[in-house]
């Protein structure tokens, strides 16, 4: 029994040696010291480690051992796991791995070592985490709420992962890891993936509305499908929706053109209408508008399968058909009476529309393969230096006018007697025929003034300069009707109206000195004589001007005259009218007292009578006129006693006698 046992048993005191007793006390000293050095307390968290031959064992506090002295021991201290940790412990000897769950107080064994504590998985609601054993490949998914310790070699590659709350417009797009197959989850609720499952995408449905539609692609044939709105689109776990685009909505004059990419079937719609085009129907050229025919504007089509082209012409809206193409759009062409128009077709023929032929062609389209034939002329429209040399220019057009047109030229030449002069002038012409032009010249006015110019040069070189300066009217004139009749003209379809000289200039400066002086001395009588007749004529007028203001003023006289002859007849008659009037109401205010219509009429006599003489009274009253009356003069008669004379005639009498005296005065 070692000693460790006997202290146990309580024998150590009952040992009595049989030697010597200093040598027992000696030993029992030693033995005590021996003892004491050997005994170990532990606490309630230690643990000690004890090596023997066999190998290694340990004992657990709290608690007081005995450990021979020189004994290999190693202390270490117990590990304090809480609610939520566990400890990760590892056998040296076998290599297995533990974990030791917590809350506790743990010691390991003599052979295990604490390689970490680590916190637990704590999963709430809709908290998932995916444990993976490293050895085996196992894969498990726990999901919360609770709180777990993964089992030794598990490992949680993503750590804590939240569930997916579906509704109605998520979904879950997911690959099974063994067979590699996509599912789409799309059930209401909280989802959590299985093992082995893998979330590829969270999709959100597309809201299409009304007025849309998607392209949706199948991933596994590359094939495209439509789906048109309103609906909210949960496509497939194999489908993508590429994009969403607008439906096509036509208005009445509105059209589209779409083609097949695939078949390349090509089809047009019509508005008005809202639609959706069908699959792989592309539009490049988008929503078109379509062309309003009238009167004035018609259509170039293109039948892009036959190559062949059309022209519509008919009123109202076109819309071109599948495998047509609007290539052109022509407005009507208007032909004036005085004009032509020159056509080619892909043949090379020309046909000339003319509007004064034909009232069909005044106003035409350009037909397919046709084109309207440019012309390009020398332009001698603008007026010459006389001089210097004529310089022409092009002029390009499509219009032909057939009226008469003017073209100017200065033209050096010579007389018979060799003076060098310079002729300016005009020439009028005008096409006659068209076609017989085209098929002939290119340039009929440079024709015109080439031939013109020949014609007039051999004219001049006739005649000396002298004859020229005496006729040079009729020397045109010879010219202009020679080459008129020699058939150039007539040849190339136009006609020479007219060739006119407006001036004419020596070249040498000497000899046209002289003619200027002549010229001046010729203009200057002219002048005199012209302005001799201009004063003959201004006397003229003058003479002429004064014997019409005589008659205008006799006129004027006569006319005063009659004026004032109706103004008295006028004034007379108003004054005669306002007296009758007068003596109607005096003679009629008598009716009652005086019946006798004799007697009336001699009181109205009396009664003006009276009214004269006051009136004359007043009148010499107010001025300073003096009245001188003779007896004779005044005539009276003395009717004192004479009973026979009446009242009335004595004053009648009185009042014409005054009347006279009156006028007198």
């Amino acid at each position: 029994m070692d000693l460790e046992a006997q202290l146990r048993d309580g024998k150590v005191g009952k040992v009595c040696c049989k030697g010597t007793c200093a040598i027992g006390s000696l030993g029992g000293l030693i033995g005590l010291i021996i003892l004491l050095c050997s005994i170990t307390s532990l606490g309630p968290e230690e643990q000690v480690v004890l090596f023997n031959f066999e190998g290694k064992y340990v004992r657990n506090g709290p608690a007081t051992i005995l450990v021979a002295p020189g004994r290999e021991q190693e202390r270490r201290k117990a590990t304090r796991l809480g609610p939520r940790e566990y400890a990760v412990v590892k056998n040296i000897r076998s290599g297995l791995v533990e974990h030791k769950e917590g809350p506790r107080l743990l010691f390991i064994g003599a052979y295990e070592v604490l390689e970490e504590v680590r916190q637990k998985v704590v999963l709430q609601k809709h908290e998932y985490t995916r444990l993976i054993d490293k050895l085996t490949g196992y894969e498990r998914v726990e999901t919360g709420p609770q709180t777990l310790v993964p089992e030794p070699l598990e490992v949680a590659p993503n750590g804590t992962e939240t569930a997916i709350v579906l509704g109605n417009t998520l979904g879950v797009l997911i690959q099974n890891k063994k067979n590699g197959e996509r599912s789409l989850i799309t059930d209401g609720g909280v989802y959590t993936p299985e093992p082995y499952e893998v979330i590829l995408e969270v999709r959100t449905a597309t809201l299409l509305g009304e007025k849309d539609f998607a392209v949706v692609r199948d991933l596994l044939t590359g094939a495209f499908h439509v789906a048109a709105g309103p609906q909210l689109l949960q496509v497939g776990a194999y489908e993508q929706v590429e994009e969403v685009r607008p439906k096509i909505v036509l208005e009445e004059d509105q059209y589209i053109r779409l083609l097949n990419q695939r078949t390349g079937e090509e089809r047009v719609v019509k508005g008005p209408t809202t639609f959706v085009p069908e699959t792989y129907e592309v539009y490049p050229n988008g929503v078109q508008k379509a062309t309003f025919l009238d009167a004035d504007t018609a259509v170039l089509v293109l039948n892009e399968t036959s190559g062949q082209e059309r022209l519509v012409s008919e009123r109202g809206v076109f819309v071109p058909e599948p495998e047509e193409e609007i290539i052109d759009t022509r407005t009507v062409i208007r032909v004036l009476p005085h004009e032509s128009i020159v056509i080619r077709d892909e043949k090379g023929k020309v046909t000339v529309f003319s509007g004064d032929f034909d009232a069909s062609q005044s106003s035409f389209f350009l037909p397919p393969y046709s084109e309207v034939v440019e012309m390009v002329w020398s332009d001698y429209s603008q007026a010459p230096v006389l001089g210097e040399q004529q310089n022409f220019t092009e002029k390009r057009f499509w219009k032909i006018d057939m009226r008469v047109r003017k073209m100017f030229f200065s033209y050096e030449m010579r007389t018979s007697d060799n003076v060098k002069l310079y002729l300016e002038g005009t020439i009028f012409w005008k096409i006659q025929n068209v076609p017989l032009m085209i098929d002939t010249t290119s340039d009929p006015e440079g024709d015109v003034w080439h031939h013109a110019r020949s014609a007039l040069i051999q004219a001049v070189s006739r005649n000396t300069l002298q004859q020229f300066m005496k006729n040079f009217n009729a020397i045109t004139m010879k010219a202009f009707e020679s080459q008129a009749a020699d058939g150039f003209y007539t040849g190339r379809g136009v006609i020479l109206e007219s060739m006119e000289l407006t001036r004419f200039e020596c070249a040498d400066k000497e000899t046209s000195k002289i003619l200027q002086e002549i010229i001046q001395e010729s203009t200057n009588r002219i002048n005199r004589l012209q302005t001799q007749k201009g004063e003959n004529e201004v006397k003229e007028a003058e003479l002429v001007a004064q014997i019409e203001m005589e008659k205008q003023r006799t006129e004027f006289i006569k006319a005063k005259a009659e004026n004032k002859r109706m103004e008295a007849r006028m004034e007379g008659e108003a004054a005669g009218t306002s007296q009758l009037r007068a003596a109607d109401s005096f003679i009629a205010g008598l009716n009652d007292t005086v019946p006798n219509v004799t007697s009336r009429v001699e009181l109205y006599k009396l009664h003006e009578l009276l009214k004269s003489a006051n009136v004359d009274t007043e009148n010499l009253a107010s001025g300073n006129a003096e009245l001188y009356l003779t007896p004779s003069g005044v005539n009276l008669k003395l009717a004192i006693g004479d009973s026979a004379a009446p009242l009335e005639k004595r004053l009648l009498t009185q009042g014409i006698e005054s009347a006279a005296v009156t006028q007198e005065l």
